[in-house]
Order: structure tokens, then C-alpha cells, then sequence
């Protein structure tokens, strides 16, 4: 025997590969918390987007246009539209505001034309179902339900006679 030789010996290894495996699998722990945690997150983002911009766009619409009797309820296409009226070039327009087939539609349209059809509008946002009623002479109650079940009723106050 050699008093100067290097001795190594098996567990010096072991010890190494068991070091590099302990902190692999503390790595790979780490990754896997943090992105569930950024899952739920975007999850919860994206419901409460839907939310927040459907009733973020219809009270934005209803101030844009809120002009001396140009907002209104009126019932078509079997339920209650938002209607915002308005003149360009001295023809009468009307801008629809309603849902169908599960989306948040608006068409724009002349005042006087009778015969349209509620999928010429265009799409807004996917919802499950808008309703909206005049509730006195200067407030509206709005009530968005979305496809996960969930209502936002918001009540918009009219500030034109």
C-alpha cells in the first residue's frame, strides 16, 4: 500500500449522483408548484375577463351615445336590444346591441329598414346571454350571463332627458 495514493472509494460517488438527483428533483418540483400556480391564475383572468369587458363595452356604449333620447329598449328578435339612435348625413341610424347564438352582437343599421336578421350583426364576445330593461326614465339594468353560469347585473344611469 501506497500512503500517498489516492483512495476513492464507491460511496464518494454514490454521494455525488445522490446530490445531483436531490437537486434535480427539488428543480423539477419547483417548476411543476409554480406553473400550477400560474395556471390558476390565467384561468381565473379569463373569467373575469369575459366579465368585466361585456359590461365594460355595454356601459361604454350606453355614455358614448347618450344624447337626448338616442338610448332605448326595444324588443326584437324575440328579446330586449339596446338601442342606440343616431343621425349621420341626415338619414337615422340605429345601432343594435343583443345576443345570439351564444356571442354579444351589434349591427348597425338605417332606422328604417324593417327586415334584418339578428346573425348579420357582428360578433362582440362569447356569452351565454344578455338581457337589459329600461327599470325608469333615466336607468337601465344590464345582466350578462356567461357559459360558465355566472351573471354580472350592472345598472347604467342615463344622463340626457
Amino acid at each position: 500500500m501506497n500512503p500517498g495514493s489516492d483512495k476513492r472509494h464507491v460511496i464518494d460517488t454514490v454521494f455525488v449522483i445522490c446530490l445531483l438527483l436531490l437537486f434535480l428533483i427539488s428543480a423539477l418540483t419547483v417548476i411543476s408548484i409554480g406553473a400550477s400556480i400560474y395556471k390558476k391564475n390565467v384561468e381565473q383572468t379569463s373569467e373575469n375577463y369575459a366579465q368585466r369587458v361585456s359590461i365594460a363595452y355595454i356601459t361604454e356604449k350606453v355614455r358614448q351615445s347618450d344624447l337626448e333620447g338616442n338610448v332605448f329598449v326595444q324588443e326584437l328578435f324575440g328579446s330586449n336590444v339596446l338601442v342606440f339612435q343616431e343621425t349621420v348625413n341626415g338619414d337615422l341610424y340605429n345601432t343594435y346591441i343583443y345576443s345570439y347564438d351564444g356571442y354579444l352582437m351589434e349591427l348597425f343599421a338605417r332606422a328604417d329598414l324593417n327586415n334584418f336578421y339578428p346573425q348579420t350583426g357582428q360578433k362582440i364576445l362569447k356569452l351565454h346571454s344578455f338581457d337589459v330593461e329600461k327599470t325608469n326614465d333615466n336607468l337601465l339594468r344590464a345582466k350578462v350571463t356567461e357559459d360558465d353560469g355566472s351573471e354580472e347585473t350592472v345598472f347604467i344611469s342615463i344622463h340626457s332627458k
